[in-house]
């Protein structure tokens, strides 16, 4: 496990600096402000957020990889065999069904199929004015894309239905072969020619009509491979026609002299599993930004609620003759001996304290203090303290107090408007509440009726 963590991180690092994602360049202005301003009181820095980053977002590719991989090996496996090579009907009124099947071919070539399995047939009442209507419409519709039957070269239009699914209607064609029953040509080697009667059987509640039209059809260019397809579509129509209302229908051993052996067709898992592959890498990276930009905002409300007693503290001391120095570094002290939790201004307070330890003039320290904290109440404490350090402390303690007095004023009307955001939060589930209580109360009231 840890040379694997190793390996992701120097992966994520080397990335990192190809890409260069933690240069200012490369933009992400507030973002990169973001995570500087919550360096402070954590280990990570900015490089380390994007190489983590990186690590996350290279770690669910690879999961997802290695998924669809699993997945493609596991549907490439030997596929569920037709049972004694037959397919059970659905009962009456339960509809049509589509199978997805592969025909072996000669136990080598493999072709698909949708079959649609008919329902058992069954007799309902019918009115004679549907069957003369549709009758009427068939004259018009058959010929398709035809100009007319005397010259056919494009499918017609053999309709299964009709007048709203009252009229059912059954296709027979003579000669067998030339075209199926749903209207397709399935060719013709005539080139004068092929002269073909059709014959459609409207049902309409037990009620027979024959509708009757002959056709020329010529010759139509086709592949053999779709040739043989369509001579297996149609041996599977010949033989839902003639035994449809056996409980199975079976399916053709050979067709044109190639021995078929039919098996359930299954789904492809790879696609899907890239998609959740990379809906998961697009989740993992906006929402690692996400996260920043509330971290971020967690930590201005968090200062904002701590400028007043800051504030008050700083007023104390320099009341008590300690000097803005000592005070900082007083303050610092105290909150490392009792650290619980992260408390943004006072990591920045201790961050000053470092600074002029380190050199940098107090002054620029406090501007420094000020400018990091990012809000405007810090921002003019941190003038304020550098100016009075130029032209002495004068009614500084004053000042002190008086802004910790308004500050606690505007943390009060700051308290206020978030109690005001919470009752409108929960007005919504006090709704759903009010709805379940109308329905526990109105629902035994309507039942007792």
């Amino acid at each position: 496990m840890a040379v694997l963590t190793c390996f992701w991180r120097k992966t994520g690092a080397f990335l990192v600096d190809i890409l260069k994602l933690d240069q200012p360049e490369k933009g992400g202005g507030a973002l990169r402000q973001e995570l500087a301003a919550l360096q402070v009181g954590r280990k990570e820095t900015i490089r380390a957020y994007w190489i983590r980053k990186i690590c996350y977002v290279l770690a669910a590719g690879m999961v997802g990889l290695l998924l669809a991989a699993v997945s493609f090996g596991w549907s490439m496996l030997r596929k569920e065999d037709v049972p004694d090579q037959r397919l059970q009907r659905p009962a009456y009124g339960e509809g049509n069904r589509t199978e997805a099947l592969e025909a072996e071919i000669d136990g080598e070539e493999v072709q698909t199929f949708e079959i649609t399995v008919r329902e058992r047939a069954y007799t309902e009442a019918e009115k004679q004015q549907h069957l003369d209507a549709a009758i009427l419409t068939l004259d018009e519709m058959l010929p398709g894309a035809n100009s007319s039957l005397d010259e056919v070269r494009q499918d017609l239009a053999f309709p299964k239905t009709l007048e709203d699914g009252a009229v059912q209607i059954g296709w027979t064609t003579v000669p067998y072969g030339v075209i199926d029953e749903s209207g397709r040509l399935l060719g013709s080697e005539d080139v004068d020619g092929v002269l073909v009667e059709i014959q459609g059987t409207l049902t309409c509640g037990g009620k027979e009509a024959l509708y009757t039209a002959y056709a020329k059809v010529f010759p139509q260019e086709m592949p053999k491979e779709e040739q043989l397809h369509q001579s297996i579509l149609n041996e599977l129509s010949r033989e839902d026609s003639e035994h449809g209302s056996e409980a199975v229908l079976e399916l053709p051993a050979e067709v044109d002299g190639r021995q078929l052996h039919w098996l359930y067709d299954k789904e492809n898992p790879v696609p899907k599993v890239f998609g959740v592959t990379f809906l998961a890498i697009f989740v993992i990276w906006v929402g690692m930004d996400q996260q920043i930009h509330r971290q971020a905002k967690e930590r201005q409300a968090q200062l904002l609620l701590d400028y007043p007693d800051l504030m008050w503290k700083l007023a104390m001391l320099l009341g008590a003759g300690m000097s803005m120095k000592g005070a900082f570094w007083r303050l610092s002290g105290q909150y490392e001996r009792k650290k619980n939790g992260i408390r943004y201004v006072y990591e920045e307070l201790t961050c000053a304290c470092y600074e002029m330890q380190s050199g940098i003039a107090e002054a620029e320290a406090y501007e420094r203090f000020g400018r990091r904290c990012q809000l405007p109440e810090y921002i003019r404490l941190g003038t304020v303290l550098s100016q009075n350090l130029r032209k002495g402390t004068k009614g500084l303690n004053a000042m002190l107090e008086q802004e910790a007095a308004a500050s606690f004023t505007e943390r009060k009307n700051n308290a206020r408007k978030l109690g005001e955001k919470a009752g409108t939060k929960l007005l919504f589930p006090m709704l759903l509440m009010l709805g379940i209580v109308l329905v526990i109360l109105m629902v035994p009231a309507f039942l007792s009726f």
